[in-house]
């Protein structure tokens, strides 16, 4: 394959980069996505009862139609009869009919591409199976008639959007944290730590000293009107006229939202572990909720965070299995301890944190702390994070849009004559 045919100047590559969270979508050589949409999506059951035949085809037991609603603006207007579900699951793709409708989305009414015109570059997780990746290589050959196609670990991305070839990427999304070593470009992944503690789990915690607290949550889709009242008072809003009556995943997915909010405005991180002097002093944070309900936080904006450091602070029903959870720092020491001894070095020193969970404030400095007392006091420890939050949350998107409009990068994709040829098992040959 001629490099020249799909080089970033004439048609650009499409990267896609799917999490638990946000599905982030744009053109390759850009600076950042030009979407991030969720990656949740409304599936509402209908049966057409355009013809008789159709109402007996659903009475013999043929499966009903399904609406999907995707996207912030089409997922967030509350129906009726509508489940909020989501495709992703351990960071893998798992229902793959969901997944087809949100990429038709991104095609048709985001991107406004036609696929066939466009190379697209995916990320996957470092734990991906080989039946995932040929069925996504599969998808976008078959369905989509892409050009051309290739794949990448995207700790890999995230290290090149660092401006590295090498080190350690800890990763903290919604659904888990990883650190996962790279070497010369390539994901070291029998050394590939995770730990079902992210961002979904600080979450929780809000709701739940939140509801110590009495402090009843209200979406934004109940709220008509409001006034505010001073700190502390009983909130005063109108609930909309004629809401549908909606579903119990549709009312979480928009209370979640109100959390989300909530711990983005006001939780923070000590440079050490927290003492109960220390978060007395810390200054309150007033937050401002969509009812119109305000109150100071003090020390439970640090407490909330901590669990990510020291389990203890973790609450709640469902976690009998405490003891088999890592925190954030020993899982980025138990990866640098399974990856080759000589490389160790390298992998301490270049420590990239990225993911949400990284825009807490005083992240980067709690983790640079914990990993001080636990690494060999001869190895030179340097934590380092991109300075934006859309670097940090955007990592392995930038990286991706990097290395789909480098010029040395055009003769590695997998084209379509070649998949034509060897079939979809061609990905584990050329994608590393």
């Amino acid at each position: 394959m001629s490099g020249g045919i799909y080089g970033g100047d004439d048609v650009g590559a499409l990267v896609f980069d799917a999490g638990s969270h946000s599905f982030r979508a744009g053109f390759g050589g850009e600076e950042y996505p030009k979407f991030d949409i969720p990656a949740h999506v409304g599936v509402r059951m209908t049966v057409e009862s355009t013809t008789d035949e159709t109402i007996e085809a659903v009475a013999t037991g043929n499966k009903p139609k399904r609406d999907y609603f995707v996207g912030t603006t089409f997922l967030n207007v509350p129906r009726a009869h509508t489940e909020i579900d989501t495709y992703m699951k351990d960071g893998l793709i798992e229902d793959w009919d969901m997944f087809e409708k949100v990429l038709d989305y991104l095609y048709e009414k985001c991107l406004l591409a036609e696929s066939k015109y466009h190379p697209v570059l995916f990320t996957e997780a470092p734990w991906n199976t080989k039946e995932k990746r040929e069925k996504l290589t599969e998808l976008m050959f078959e369905k989509y008639q892409s050009p051309a196609f290739f794949v990448v670990k995207n700790a890999v991305l995230s290290a090149f959007a660092n401006g590295r070839t090498g080190g350690l990427v800890l990763d903290s999304g919604a659904t888990h944290t990883s650190a996962v070593p790279v070497y010369d470009g390539y994901c070291l992944t029998h050394a590939v730590v995770k730990s079902p503690i992210g961002g979904d789990l600080v979450v929780e915690q809000c709701r739940r000293v939140l509801e110590k607290e009495n402090i009843d949550i209200v979406p934004y889709y109940k709220v008509a009107s409001k006034e505010e009242v001073k700190e502390g008072e009983p909130p005063n809003w109108t609930l909309k006229r004629s809401l549908p009556e909606v579903t119990k995943s549709y009312d979480e997915y928009m209370k979640k939202q109100v959390l989300e909010d909530f711990a983005m405005s006001t939780l923070q991180l000590c440079d050490t572990p927290i003492d109960l002097e220390f978060m007395e002093k810390l200054p309150a944070v007033s937050y401002g909720f969509p009812c119109g309900f305000r109150k100071d936080f003090l020390a439970e904006r640090a407490k909330i965070p901590e669990s990510l450091f020291d389990l203890k602070y973790l609450d709640g029903d469902g976690l009998n299995n405490r003891e088999s959870l890592m925190n954030v720092s020993q899982i980025a020491a138990t990866s640098c301890g399974m990856a080759d001894i000589d490389i160790r070095p390298t992998l301490y020193s270049n420590l990239m944190i990225t993911g949400g969970n990284s825009l807490i404030m005083g992240f980067t400095e709690r983790l640079n702390h914990d990993l001080a007392h636990k690494c060999p006091p001869t190895i030179k420890l340097r934590v380092s994070a991109a300075p934006t939050p859309m670097e940090r949350r955007y990592g392995s998107w930038i990286g991706g849009s990097i290395v789909a409009s480098l010029g040395s990068f055009q003769q590695l994709w997998i084209s379509k004559n070649e998949y034509d040829e060897t079939g979809k098992i061609i990905v584990e040959k050329k994608c590393p």
